[in-house]
């Protein structure tokens, strides 16, 4: 391809390249492959729509307010996103035994990755299509009505409604790193998600220790509801005052909007979320809620992967070749160094969704009910492994700056695989265990964050990016689904066994009825109150806890053991990046502009519509 070619031949010439030449090229690029044929491969676009060099814009445009206000909506949003999920995982336990006990508190962490990775892909496509600006302002919107249901909820079912919308809004405002990409040049946009990540100092890193503070104010949980509404609110506003990006007019010259709509592949939608959603609950009742022989597991499962990785792409594969644009981008699955970036995206999440569901119950289990933390600290320490996971990310576009995308991913996953998985070794002895997974979630962060931003690189047009990224994040929250489930399962199943093992004997000792072991297992695992345990007393309840501790322990090392599975897949996947072209690093995607020039814009476009309506008639 021409482009190829001239990356070859002029690469190291970096910012000495003709910048019109190369500006040219990217824009062209997907033209100028014969296999590219979608919707923008007329050229539909404005000028003021199109992808252009740094250097064409003018230098007050990078300190304008849209700009700055633009950027300030995306960190927000995303600190809103990641806080949904961040704010409330570390306290879920307090959360069911002030509204619950109930068994479907499991449904929280479910229903929010679930939302994101059926949702993510399709806010990318649509927004391609139509324009982006009332997407985000809806999806903050909709974040700001989860987090309203979820401050008053009375019940776990009415939180897991809004853990739903908030959910479906992770789709829009985790979608920060191609959003981003679209408006910096593409040297910047590893710097400017360092910037994203650094927004989100509240309720990602510092999320464990922020929602344990918010217990010990009146309102206790509910508080991390209230900041997530004021959060939201803001995005909100901020989406709708900086963020204009090319409209639908500016997009397509030519075609309607209800055309492009009616044509739109809504049933690979269709088969894409039904099926991604019906697999991910099969994956995460797997020995939580039902026996993983139980015929809901085994249907669910099913159903969902004969559909997700049978039906949907034969279904898409006949929609391509009938010379329509398939839901579903297959030409990204064919192009190893995305699908390489964006499966290690989901890879490097694992280690951070593990860290927010389990790590905090070994702080609990083992570390505060033994005595060697004080209640003050708890916080801390359970975010322990997010705060060094997201500083990474914080920090990875200055690395990548020196290293490259592809040696950050391949030194940082060899680094992270042996330390996480050797915490494994003895989790009683706290400052052994913190100094394996500190570094090692470290090194896992700068995988997750380098691998998101190097997946909106290898794309065949930079005006895919919206799809691309879209994909990306769909990937990353279906793979850390997986990986929910993995560990949850995992320390649900060994607890089966390493409960009866530890605790039944003392219980038996100690009195506790024979009838009441099955209920006293689960009160200890926080699944129900200790007034359902008959024949309780507290000498009984006292003698059950030093047993437990050993037996959660045991199920806890198996689940750091897991962790091998992903950390070691990280170090191959990232053997298949490649560095970025430095020859287009100058090259700007996309822009933004003043709600007053969008006038001045849109006239152009309707002459230009106009012009073109009497031309061929």
């Amino acid at each position: 391809m021409e482009h190829e070619k001239v990356v070859a031949s002029n690469g190291a010439l970096g910012k000495d390249h003709d910048n019109d030449h190369i500006e040219a090229l990217t824009h062209e690029r997907s033209y100028n492959d014969p296999s590219y044929d979608d919707h923008r491969a007329d050229d539909d676009r404005a000028d003021v729509a199109k992808g252009k060099n740094s250097d064409k814009f003018e230098k007050k445009y990078w300190l304008s307010v849209n700009f700055i206000g633009t950027m300030f909506a995306i960190g927000m949003a995303f600190m809103g996103g990641i806080g949904g999920y961040g704010l409330i995982a570390p306290v879920l336990g307090d959360i069911n035994a002030d509204i619950g006990p109930s068994p479907n508190i499991y449904w929280i962490p479910l229903v929010n990755l679930c939302g994101g990775a059926v949702f993510f892909l399709m806010v990318g496509q649509l927004s391609d299509i139509f324009g982006r600006r009332w997407f985000f302002i809806f999806g903050s919107a909709i974040a700001l009505l989860g987090s309203i249901i979820g401050a008053f909820a009375k019940d776990v079912n009415t939180l897991i409604v809004a853990q739903l919308f908030i959910g479906i809004a992770v789709a829009f405002q985790q979608s920060f790193f191609w959003v981003v990409a679209e408006i910096v040049p593409m040297r910047w946009r590893y710097i400017a998600n360092s910037y994203c990540y650094l927004m989100t100092t509240p309720t990602s890193p510092l999320a464990a220790r922020v929602a344990y503070s918010f217990q010990t104010y009146p309102g206790q949980w509910r508080n991390s509801f209230y900041f997530l509404i004021a959060i939201n609110a803001t995005s909100v506003l901020a989406w709708y005052f900086f963020y204009h990006p090319p409209t639908f007019s500016m997009l397509h010259r030519k075609k309607l909007a209800r055309d492009l709509f009616l044509h739109f592949d809504w049933i690979g939608v269709f088969l894409y979320s039904g099926s991604l959603c019906i697999f991910i609950f099969g994956m995460n009742w797997g020995g939580v809620l039902y026996p993983w022989n139980s015929p809901q597991v085994i249907a669910t499962m099913a159903v969902g992967g004969i559909t997700l990785f049978g039906i949907l792409p034969a279904y898409e594969i006949w929609v391509s070749k009938r010379g329509k644009e398939p839901y579903l981008p297959l030409h990204l699955f064919k192009n190893i160094r995305f699908m390489s970036a964006a499966w290690n995206t989901g890879i490097g999440a694992c280690v951070y969704y593990g860290a927010a569901i389990v790590f905090p119950q070994v702080v609990n289990n083992l570390y505060y009910a033994e005595g060697k933390i004080s209640a003050y600290d708890i916080g801390t320490y359970a975010g322990l492994l997010n705060m060094a996971f997201v500083f990474a990310q914080m920090c990875h576009g200055f690395i990548v700056w020196f290293t490259g995308p592809k040696w950050a991913m391949i030194g940082a996953a060899v680094i992270a695989a042996p330390l996480l998985s050797a915490a494994a070794y003895d989790l009683d002895n706290k400052n052994l265990t913190i100094g394996l997974l500190i570094p090692g979630a470290y090194a896992m962060g700068i995988v997750e964050s380098v691998s998101i931003t190097t997946s909106t690189f290898p794309l065949r047009s930079q005006e895919e990016i919206g799809a691309g990224g879209g994909l990306s994040g769909s990937i990353r929250n279906f793979t850390s689904a997986i990986a929910v489930a993995v560990y949850t399962a995992t320390l649900s199943n060994r607890l089966l066994k390493t409960i009866p093992d530890e605790v039944y004997p003392v219980a038996r000792q100690a009195g506790l009825p024979e009838g009441s072991l099955e209920s006293l297992a689960a009160a200890l695992k926080g699944a129900a109150s200790w007034n359902s345990v008959q024949g309780l007393t507290p000498e009984i309840k006292e003698a059950v806890q030093a047993p437990f501790r050993l037996a959660f322990k045991n199920a806890a090392s198996t689940v750091f053991l897991v962790v091998l599975a992903f950390s070691g897949t990280a170090i191959i996947l990232a053997c298949f990046t490649t560095n970025n072209d430095v020859s287009t690093e100058n090259y700007v995607a996309g822009g933004l502009h003043g709600k007053s020039e969008e006038k001045s814009y849109q006239e152009e476009v309707k002459n230009y519509r106009q012009s073109s309506l009497k031309t061929s008639s």
